[in-house]
């Protein structure tokens, strides 16, 4: 039985060849190269430098004969000095270029490599040279004993005939070995243009067979890899009959096969699991279409993907259609566009708790109250995917809030009459108007006393925290300067403060604009801040109370170094009746931080409280900015009567 080809052997198949040829051609290269550069080797080594000592040779030829020059110039000289200092220079150049002379014969002399025309021209040059030497110096003998004549020099064989005759061998040589360095350059350069040729032939074969067997290779590769592309694809398109042909039986055909039963597999599971998809979405269904709150699934462009019949019902939404959620962008009401956008962006959920934070939806006397709730849907991997909101109608739970708070009102209002009453008759006794009192007498008239003052201010701040809910009212606004609320609210508490030695502080920046509120209410929230950190803060430490711009809005901030709050305990700083457990400063009842918070969202601002045990706390006060509308009022307009209940200090509640 014949073995099947592997795609890994086809693939070295092809790539075998290939590499050998890489191999033949690299060889053939390297030896090409090797050759030519061994005749450019050649080129240098054998004529270069005869070229060179010849150039060197007339060179030190023609100083020589300078010297001779110079000599037959000193002997026409008067003056004797002279003529022996020029003299001796020539004598010195002489010697001194004679070296180069032989340096050069010797190297053209061991370097003759054209046969035998530059061995004649060679062994001509050094006969001349030796006789042009002894020349020389009978000529430099005859100057010193002042017989030396014109004729030596000119004359017939004399010294300028033998120097003509030696720079004409050595032109003659200089010229041989220039011819033979062209010669070898002509042979070279023939070499590299048969060796070009050579391997651009063989470049051309080897790219052609390269190139056939590649396309032999990726047309037997790429038909079962597109068929298995348009396969996946077709399947990805949820078309899961697909069916891939098999080419072979290597690699390709066994990811063919392979491909093939994961289909039929596939096939099988969508066959087993549709029937347990479609029970779970509508068992889903049904558990949402349960709820009695409105219920709203959003994807992440913001359109409506599922809504249970309370969401439509109250939004007047469409209904359903053969089991289809609705469909189409939901516009929120304003004051959930900003939640519902970081729900969809995965920022962060939206989980309000308060009634001053529900939303009113109906008409015609069918308002309802509602309480929403946004949670972001994310898929395994954290990406959000989109998001759920519930709409939890709090109706009768605000109304019964309201009447709750009616009933506080109502309740406290008629428990101050007679207070008032009980309070006065206390005053009287205390003052004897009846009679004398003795010691025991006094002491529990004075405690009586101090227990229906605590009583009379729990019950003024329970009717000023009622009238604040409910809007009985009306602030008055005006252009306020925040350094004016900041500094009238550390006057305040001044003389305490430096009693208990407690330094304030004050750091505004410069320039801010006034704020549009309330003065007589807004500066009473900050002093009773003040007082409570008053409170709070040990002998030696520090209150500071800062002002800056933030956006659009004032950021009032009150800073102390005192006990500070557990950080569970802070979220809940504001509830109305709420005291920090184990904190035992301080009479109030819990209503103090409630009263500032409604005061502040009543001016549409908003606090909150940063603290850390042991280190202080800090609440931040953000107020709006005073629009061009708002009239400025001067200190006498600006104060308004306050609450009774108002005028007390505040406790950390």
């Amino acid at each position: 039985m014949n073995m099947p080809i592997t795609l890994r052997q086809r693939i070295l198949l092809t790539l075998l060849p290939l590499l050998i040829l890489l191999c033949i051609l690299g060889s053939a290269g390297v030896l090409l190269l090797r050759q030519l550069g061994g005749s450019i080797d050649v080129i240098l080594r054998e004529n270069y430098h005869s070229v060179i000592a010849m150039q060197d040779l007339k060179e030190a030829l023609e100083r020589i004969d300078s010297s001779f020059q110079f000599i037959l110039v000193a002997q026409g000289l008067q003056n004797d000095d002279e003529r022996d200092a020029l003299t001796q220079n020539a004598v010195k150049q002489f010697d001194a270029n004679w070296e180069n002379y032989q340096h050069a014969l010797a190297t053209e002399q061991a370097n003759v490599t054209i046969h035998p025309t530059e061995d004649q021209l060679v062994d001509r040059l050094t006969e001349l040279t030796q006789s042009y030497r002894q020349q020389g110096k009978s000529f430099f003998q005859h100057a010193s004993a002042r017989s030396l004549k014109h004729q030596d020099y000119y004359g017939k064989d004399g010294l300028y005939d033998k120097f003509l005759l030696i720079k004409q061998h050595a032109d003659d040589i200089l010229q041989l070995n220039q011819q033979e360095m062209k010669q070898a350059s002509q042979a070279a350069s023939q070499s590299a243009t048969m060796s070009l040729i050579w391997l651009s032939v063989g470049s051309a074969v080897a790219v052609f067979l390269a190139g056939l067997s590649a396309w032999h290779t990726i047309r037997s590769t790429l038909r079962p890899i597109q068929a298995v592309t348009q396969a996946a694809l077709g399947i990805s398109a949820g078309d899961l009959d697909q069916v891939v042909p098999v080419f072979s039986r290597d690699e390709l055909g066994q990811l063919a096969q392979a491909f093939n039963v994961m289909a039929h597999h596939l096939r099988d599971y969508r066959h087993s699991q549709s029937t347990h998809l479609l029970r779970a979405q509508r068992t889903s269904q049904a558990a949402i279409d349960s709820f009695p709150d409105a219920v709203l699934m959003i994807d992440s462009v913001g359109r409506i993907e599922m809504a249970n019949p309370a969401a439509r019902r109250l939004l007047e939404l469409a209904p359903r259609e053969r089991d289809l959620p609705p469909s189409g962008l939901w516009q929120p009401p304003e004051q959930l566009r900003a939640p519902l956008n970081e729900a969809l962006l995965g920022q962060r959920d939206y989980l309000p708790e308060g009634f001053d934070q529900i939303i009113v939806l109906g008409k015609d006397g069918a308002e309802r109250a509602l309480l929403p709730r946004i949670l972001t849907i994310r898929d395994p991997q954290g990406q959000a995917l989109g998001a759920a909101v519930l709409l939890q109608d709090v109706t009768r739970l605000r109304l019964l809030d309201q009447m709750k708070g009616d009933l506080v009102a109502t309740a406290s209002h008629e428990l101050k009459t007679p207070l008032t009453s009980v309070r006065l008759a206390v005053h009287l006794l205390l003052e004897e108007s009846t009679g004398p009192l003795s010691p025991k007498q006094t002491e529990l008239l004075l405690d009586a006393r101090e227990n229906s003052e605590r009583l009379l201010g729990m019950i003024n701040n329970l009717l000023d925290l009622a009238r604040l809910e409910q809007g009985w009212r009306q602030l008055d606004v005006s252009a306020t300067s925040p350094m004016a609320l900041l500094r009238e609210a550390a006057d305040s508490i001044q003389v305490r403060a430096h009693d208990k030695k407690v330094d304030i502080q004050m750091n505004v920046t410069d320039g801010l604009p006034p704020v549009a509120a309330d003065k007589g209410r807004i500066g009473h929230a900050l002093r009773n801040l003040l007082d409570n950190a008053l409170t709070y803060t040990d002998a030696g430490g520090r209150i500071s109370l800062a002002a800056k711009r933030s956006g659009e809005f004032i950021e009032f901030s009150v800073t102390d170094t005192g006990l500070g709050i557990a950080p569970e305990y802070v979220p809940r700083i504001f509830d109305k009746f709420f005291r920090v457990p184990g904190q035992s400063r301080g009479t109030g009842t819990g209503l103090g931080l409630a009263i500032v918070h409604e005061i502040v969202v009543g001016h549409g601002g908003t606090i909150d409280c940063e603290s850390q045990p042991g280190v202080g706390t800090t609440f931040h006060i953000r107020m709006p900015i005073a629009g061009p509308d708002i009239a400025p009022r001067d200190h006498q307009d600006a104060a308004i009567e306050l609450p009774e209940s108002l005028s007390g200090g505040l406790r950390r509640e």
